[in-house]
């Protein structure tokens, strides 16, 4: 009996021990927390953050810069329950301006997943942060179940839709598109986009893309005008893509690559 009752005694001191320490981490400086978990990262692209207020458990992380672009602010949420997985888990809000995103992501040694992911950004943001050769505007809007990168192996998991509305596009302005919708999938580790347009826009689009964070790439979408298509739109569509027989449009760039999903001999 007194040996069961020194294992009890000495669970029960472990079960606080561990507690005092959890606590002890959640309360410390956000800042000080940084400058430890950041060399121990190994992210696959160059973050640098101004400031960093607060503590573990709830802090901000202002002036945030991804690969030398500015990203926004940062503000989180510990969440400790993800660590009975072996985690880090953090609930997230990050925002720009008028653009705003939040959800839930998970890192371990390799790996980062995100969960339950929505917002809205401009569309112009995507333009800036892949160096598109086009003006962009419209509202992107997120609906992302699930997503898992491992930083060797490329995406793992891919659920949900992006949306695309008051599309417009092009050079010297955007002309208008309509809407346009895209669900998420997966292959080869890249991240796969099926692309569909809604009935009315003035430009039918169907195919797909596909990306990595190295930046890799490929498109392959077919173009077709609606009949009532302004005339400006038709135009940049034949300086943009190439005609094909039966009056629509071909996109094909990026990669080389065959397969189910996957455009075959893209340049």
């Amino acid at each position: 009996m007194k040996q069961k009752s020194l294992k009890r005694l000495g669970g029960a001191a472990a079960l606080v021990l561990v507690a005092y320490l959890a606590a002890l981490a959640a309360t410390a400086p956000a800042s000080v927390v940084w400058r430890v978990a950041e060399p121990r990262l190994e992210l696959p692209f160059a973050l640098e953050i101004a400031a960093v207020s607060g503590s573990a458990w709830r802090g901000r992380a202002d002036g945030l810069r991804i690969d030398g672009r500015d990203a926004g602010t940062l503000a989180w949420r510990w969440q400790p329950a993800a660590l009975l997985t072996g985690r880090l888990g953090l609930a997230v809000d990050w925002e720009d301006g008028r653009d705003r995103v939040n959800g839930r992501l998970r890192l371990s040694p390799g790996e980062l997943q995100a969960q339950g992911v929505r917002g809205t950004l401009a569309a112009q943001r995507l333009q800036e942060w892949f160096d598109l050769p086009l003006l962009l505007d419209g509202q992107i809007g997120l609906d992302l179940s699930a997503i898992a990168w491992q930083f060797d192996g490329g995406f793992q998991t891919a659920e949900g839709t992006l949306f695309w509305g008051n599309a417009a596009a092009g050079l010297p302005r955007p002309i208008p598109l309509g809407e346009y919708r895209g669900v998420l999938g997966l292959r080869d580790g890249m991240l796969l986009t099926e692309i569909e347009s809604a009935p009315e826009s003035p430009l039918d689009v169907a195919g797909a893309a596909g990306w990595r964070p190295d930046g890799g790439h490929w498109v392959d979408l077919v173009l077709q005008t609606a009949a009532d298509a302004a005339p400006a739109l038709s135009s940049a569509l034949d300086a943009a893509a190439r005609a094909q027989p039966d009056g629509s449009h071909r996109i094909r760039l990026g990669e080389t690559g065959g397969g189910p999903g996957h455009p075959e001999g893209l340049q």
